[in-house]
């Protein structure tokens, strides 16, 4: 076993650490949320985030080990902390750090491991947010990025202790008070942004358009959409999945859960086989390990070749086609559970053949479960009633996916009194 070597910075990266007021502190939600998430999403049995501290290393969070705390020498992390990325071990006994570790030759019988160093305000290593298994692994790239997201929460998460703090003192300062809360509306300004930056382009490839509308009905919504080129470059996916709820923790999970399809980084996910896709989604993302939360998805694949459309649905309504001439509305839906909330569900797939001057449109809930102030809500038939005014107004728009969507956001809006509840999702697709 060869100990950690300490780091050059090792006197300000421990003023950096206590500085977090972390160690030894009980265990939080938001931190344990992310542990969880990163074991469900890797399917790994043991995932942690820990601090290293003089001459130990403390977990803050942790799913699939007991222990509280072990010795900075024997710890993987005090390897991890060395460097500014990621840390993988595919197989700790073949390498000669690790092969007569404790941890490796006993419990917890560590063989892979995966740590991503999480800095404190300073800009100093004070821990690692790291994935354990029992036999031996790879990451690919797309997972060492996903990884590197879920540190970043981490790090956000961290740095929230300063602001708490900050808040208790300025208590009785009503500016500096006011202060604070514009840096937290800038936060949450900023992951607005982050939001809308995964959020897919327009599409105009072949004989296929898209676009999309993705209003969410306060600053963080639960909504997400995607449309994301599968590995063969022909066939395309769809996507719409809806958290429950609004807000941070809803959006990091559609986010994170987004990012898994867009990515195609969910284990064991045939990412062309929409019930497989289902089926994934429901593993990696128990509601145990999500905050009690769950989704309803709707994804298919688009075949240009024989202009098939394949798709399958959690929990989730049916999409709606509207065929070449426009006068008739067909219904696209599977049944299946939501999201998170059973073990092994069954999800099953559909195939429907897109007639050239078709229009698909996927939405969630929030684009028609909306009241006007008499108290009469539009509906899934009243939404399918705008879809074919605008169809027949528009004509199948291949490129003018904005004008209708425009069009069909005002619309809903002026129902709703100008206010929406929910959060607005759209994604439309037109067929050559």
């Amino acid at each position: 076993m060869i100990a950690p070597a300490l780091p050059a910075d090792e006197a300000d990266r421990l003023v950096d650490l206590r500085a977090l007021e972390l160690l030894d502190t009980p265990p939080e939600d938001r931190f344990d949320r992310i542990v969880q998430l990163a074991r469900g999403i890797f399917d790994v049995p043991i995932a942690y985030i820990a601090l290293v501290d003089a001459d130990r290393q403390w977990f803050k969070a942790k799913c699939g080990i007991s222990a509280a705390q072990t010795g900075r020498a024997e710890s993987f992390c005090g390897h991890a902390i060395l460097g500014d990325g990621p840390m993988v071990v595919p197989d700790a006994r073949r390498d000669e750090r690790f092969h007569d570790n404790p941890l490796v030759v006993g419990p917890p019988h560590v063989r892979f491991y995966a740590g991503h160093p999480l800095a404190g305000a300073n800009g100093h290593n004070v821990g690692t947010l790291c994935l354990a298994d029992t036999q031996p692994r790879t990451l690919s790239d797309q997972q060492l990025g996903l990884l590197g997201s879920l540190a970043r929460m981490a790090e956000h998460e961290m740095s929230l202790v300063d602001l708490v703090r900050a808040q208790r003192g300025l208590l009785e300062a009503q500016e500096a008070l006011a202060a604070s809360q514009r840096r937290l509306a800038r936060e949450l300004r900023d992951a607005a942004a982050f939001v809308r930056s995964v959020l897919p382009g327009p599409l105009d490839v072949g004989s296929v358009s898209a676009g999309h509308r993705l209003v969410p009905c306060s600053e963080l919504g639960g909504d997400m959409v995607g449309i994301a080129p599968l590995d063969d470059g022909r066939r395309i996916a769809f996507f719409v999945l809806d958290v429950a709820g609004h807000g941070v923790g809803s959006s990091l999970l559609s986010v994170t859960a987004g990012n898994a399809l867009r990515l195609r980084s969910l284990p064991a996910a045939r990412f062309d086989d929409p019930a497989s896709v289902l089926a994934a989604l429901n593993r990696g993302f128990p509601a145990e390990a999500t905050d009690g939360k769950f989704m309803t998805v709707w994804y298919g694949v688009y075949d240009p070749g024989d202009r098939s459309l394949v798709y399958a649905s959690a929990g989730h309504h049916p999409a709606a086609l509207l065929g070449p001439g426009g006068t008739a509305v067909e219904q696209l839906g599977t049944p299946g559970p939501l999201v998170g909330l059973f073990d092994d569900p069954e999800y099953v797939n559909a195939t429907r053949r897109i007639e050239p001057g078709s229009l698909l449109s996927v939405f969630s809930d929030g684009a028609f479960e909306v009241c006007d102030g008499e108290g009469i809500f539009l509906g899934f038939d009243g939404l399918l009633d705008l879809l074919l005014e605008e169809r027949a107004a528009g004509g199948s728009g291949l490129g003018r996916h904005d004008e209708r969507l425009d069009r069909l956001e005002h619309r809903i809006r002026a129902h709703a009194g100008g206010a929406l509840a929910d959060d607005f999702t759209i994604l439309e697709v037109a067929f050559r």
